[in-house]
This record gives structure tokens, C-alpha cells and sequence, in this order.
């Protein structure tokens, strides 16, 4: 068929016997408990890596965000803070663009 992809897997003869037992008490072949298995536990290893990487790009963010308030906090004497945080100015004033 044009939408497979055949593979060959090899078991120890243990736990082939296992499974061929597991299949044939619930009226299965050997081969689609076998191909179920393995459909499962590749959508498992899909979806672990997926996380995976969405765990990587917030840790990113959050070392970017990090670096950005480590600039902010430096000693620069070009950065305006005053245009950093909208609710209060450095000097303890209220900020009159404050909403």
C-alpha cells in the first residue's frame, strides 16, 4: 500500500511467545498488536520531543528576558529608566503617563 511502511522487528522468543499469547486470547494478530505497540510508543517519543524543544524555547525566553533586565539594571548612563517602567518613575514620582 502507497501509505505504509513495512518493518522488521525481531523479539526474544519469550516474549514473542507473550505477545502471540496476549493477541490470540483477545482475538488479535501477533502483527497488529505489534503494530499498535509501536504506533503508541512512537507517539509518545513524538510528543516527548516535542515538549522537549518547547521546553528549550521558553528557557531561551527566559535567559533573553533575564539579559534584558541584567542590561537594564547595569550601569549605562545612556538608558533612560524613567522610560523602562510606566508606573513609577525612578525618583518616586507618579509617572504622569501611568494609566
Amino acid at each position: 500500500m502507497a501509505g505504509e511502511v513495512k518493518l522488521s522487528i525481531t523479539l526474544e522468543a519469550d516474549l514473542a511467545a507473550r505477545l502471540t499469547t496476549a493477541a490470540s486470547e483477545r482475538g488479535w494478530s501477533p502483527e497488529s498488536l505489534v503494530a499498535d505497540c509501536v504506533a503508541q510508543v512512537l507517539e509518545i517519543a513524538i510528543r516527548h520531543r516535542v515538549l522537549v524543544e518547547r521546553m528549550e524555547q521558553v528557557d531561551a525566553a527566559i535567559l533573553e528576558m533575564a539579559q534584558a533586565v541584567g542590561e537594564l539594571g547595569g550601569p549605562a548612563a545612556s538608558i533612560d529608566l524613567s522610560k523602562v517602567c510606566r508606573y513609577a518613575s525612578p525618583l518616586g514620582e507618579p509617572d504622569m503617563d501611568a494609566p
